[in-house]
């Protein structure tokens, strides 16, 4: 007769902290600024509403990148257009040749500050956004 061995316990898991609970304060409450149109999607967004200034006096409107050539929104983001100037700005996707921009006052090609996508603004839009940055 053979004694029957005591099954092998398991190996003990690596200890990992929970999931979180979902959104923090601050993400909820920008979520909300967005959802009012008082935010951007851009992540450094300067005209939203801060703890300094929780009324902003600045033109609000925002503009929706178009994909190059048919004119479909190239991706579901809006900006404020001196958001969007500083971010291009910032990522080096200002105009060439601002001279022959003016002359045709064509659309301006852009990247979308967040996903990456490219598409085009229309130029009054850009000047928009020139103007409130100086």
């Amino acid at each position: 007769m053979t004694a029957a061995r005591p099954p092998n316990p398991p190996a003990p898991r690596a200890w990992v902290p929970p999931p979180p609970p979902g959104l923090t304060l601050r993400q909820r409450v920008e979520q909300s600024e967005r959802e009012q149109g008082l935010r951007c999607d851009d992540i450094s967004c300067g005209l939203g509403p801060s703890d300094d200034d929780p009324e902003p006096t600045a033109d609000l409107a925002r503009v929706i990148i178009h994909a190059l050539g048919d004119g479909n929104p190239a991706c579901a983001h809006a900006f404020h257009p001196a958001c969007l100037v500083s971010a291009e700005r910032v990522a080096g996707w200002a105009p060439d040749d601002e001279r022959e921009r003016e002359r045709t006052g064509g659309p301006v090609e852009v990247s979308c500050p967040v996903c990456r996508a490219v598409g085009a603004v229309p130029h009054d839009d850009w000047k928009k956004g020139e103007q409130a940055l100086e």
